[in-house]
């Protein structure tokens, strides 16, 4: 089944359940009048809402106790590539849609939300597609999916990918045509993460620098407050020892 059958699957079934909660609503009024519908549609919504507060504990359980968060240095650059995409947004574009080939049918990898088009390391433009399948499903995480230009069709309506599947790396989605690809791939990660260590380490000397000759104003202010802790001794007075201040 391609992609275009399963969008026209998920609209069949949206129209489906539309019409089942129509007849429902009509079969409550004509048989209950309208006490009966507004008891039809209180019904709904209560069942809404326990599932929607059902739904939220469980998520903030899973995000607390379960999700894995991850603090290393690549990961943070994607994050910081994923806000950007997301602020962007993905203007006119649907779906991002794998062609297959000969002997694979297409299908439909995510739904765009994000988009970011970006020079790498290596002198080359990248395109970055920022989503996921079920854009509705909160424990889904986002996906971003790194291509060149010539690897997909116009920016507009489905974005077709050229290729069969897209693998995993580094947290990015490759062409998997591509993601063996040395230059392109983990020489830019490892020089992105080497320039964010690097500019964190430097913003760490300053700070060190700044408590070294008095420049931080917090370190200051800690300074400060010790000072008026202390007890005051008056010129010529030498302060009490530890057996007179008992």
């Amino acid at each position: 089944m391609g992609a275009f059958d399963n969008r026209e699957s998920r609209r069949i079934a949206i129209l489906i359940i539309g019409v089942v909660i129509v007849i429902i609503l009509v079969l409550a009024l004509l048989f209950g009048g309208t006490q009966g519908l507004f008891g039809i549609i209180k019904f709904f919504i209560t069942i809404g809402l326990v599932f929607a507060f059902f739904g939220f504990a469980v998520w903030v359980v899973w995000f607390i106790f379960i999700k894995k968060h991850k603090k290393d240095i690549p990961f943070e650059n994607w994050k910081g590539y994923l806000k950007s995409a997301m602020d962007n947004g993905s203007d006119m574009m649907n779906e991002l849609v794998l062609t297959g080939d000969k002997y694979h049918s297409s299908k439909t990898f995510m739904t765009i939300k994000g988009y970011l088009r970006i020079k790498g390391f290596d002198g080359k433009e990248y395109d970055l597609f920022a989503g996921k399948k079920n854009p509705m499903n909160i424990f889904e995480d986002n996906k971003i999916v790194m291509l060149r230009p010539n690897q997909h069709s116009d920016l507009i309506g489905d974005v077709y990918t050229y290729g069969i599947s897209l693998i995993k790396k580094y947290g990015f989605y490759f062409l998997n045509t591509t993601m063996m690809d040395f230059d392109g791939i983990d020489k830019a990660v490892a020089k992105d993460t080497y320039r964010t260590l690097l500019f964190d380490t430097l913003g760490d000397m300053k700070q060190i620098t700044d408590r070294a000759i008095g420049l931080d104003p917090e370190y200051r202010k800690e300074q400060m407050q010790q000072k008026l802790l202390k007890i005051p001794v008056l010129s010529g007075q030498q302060p009490p020892s530890q057996g007179e201040q008992q």
